[in-house]
């Protein structure tokens, strides 16, 4: 009887180039990932340090909320004051800051669910067709032309979005830079400011510490002191109230029934000779 044995063995050509080629992408990723986070800390370090000492030089009661996420946003906005433009003004500054961003994060969750509610009803529709049930609308003209448009609705209002709140920023820095610069190096450094990364937490960072343009010092005004008195004190009685005595009037020299005023006796003086008898009797 013979025995035979056969192995075979099936090397795959391409996976260690396929393996480096993960490995890559992956390292590249990682790499992204530490660059990113790496900004995301500078500027949220020097953004906190500057909008706090710019909010505490401007006696602000609360310049901790700089370093509070969200809450920064709407210090940012609230540093800058109200922005007076050319026929209306912007009085609240700090709450559109904060408020926008959360109108744009609701809208845009809206058209991505309308988005992906046609897109399954589409499939939902094409797969009961297949079983025999039905219309079968699938993925036609119609589902396709209404996720078009709200696709074409979402990038609109993105578009808008960025430029309402890509104004407000700018507004918002340039009343801020226009505190401690001049007003064309403000108008520079606000759209500097929305346009290159980081530029806006190193310029807050650089002027933290500058002294104010004439003029635009913040009112500062010291709180109300209240007197403290020892002990109860009591409230002055008004002569007019019930059990009050009523005063008693000065009463004029020439009046009729007064003494008339006594004048003063003028002290009595002895002469030489009379201090020296008595001198002598004693």
């Amino acid at each position: 009887m013979g025995y035979s044995y056969e192995y075979s063995y099936d090397y795959p050509v391409n996976s260690g180039m396929s393996d480096s080629a993960f490995a890559a992408v992956l390292s590249i990723y990682m790499i992204i990932i530490m660059v990113a986070l790496l900004f995301f800390i500078v500027e949220y370090i020097f953004r906190g340090i500057g909008l706090y000492m710019i909010g505490k030089r401007m006696g602000k009661s609360a310049p901790w909320l700089a370093f509070i996420p969200f809450a920064r946003t709407y210090f940012h906005g609230d540093l800058a004051g109200t922005i007076s433009l050319k026929k209306r003004s912007v009085k609240s500054p700090g709450v559109w800051n904060l408020v926008l961003p959360i109108i744009s994060g609701i809208v845009v969750s809206i058209l991505y669910f309308i988005f992906f509610f046609i897109l399954g009803f589409g499939v939902f529709s094409s797969a009961s067709y297949s079983y025999g049930y039905g219309y079968n609308p699938g993925l036609g003209g119609g589902s396709v032309l209404a996720m078009v448009l709200v696709l074409i609705l979402m990038v609109v209002f993105l578009v808008a979005y960025q430029a309402v709140y890509g104004v407000l920023t700018a507004l918002i820095n340039f009343q801020i830079y226009g505190r401690f610069t001049t007003r064309n190096m403000a108008i520079a450094h606000a759209v500097l400011s929305s346009i290159v990364p980081l530029y806006e937490s190193f310029c807050l960072f650089a002027l933290r510490n500058r002294d104010f343009n004439p003029g635009m010092e913040p009112r500062l005004t010291p709180p109300p002191v209240r007197p403290i008195y020892p002990g109860n004190p009591v409230p002055p009685v008004h002569p007019t109230e019930p059990g009050a005595e009523p005063p008693v009037p000065p009463v004029h020299p020439t009046a009729p029934g007064a003494e008339p005023p006594v004048p003063p006796t003028a002290p009595e003086t002895q002469s030489a000779g009379e201090m020296e008898q008595e001198n002598r009797r004693d």
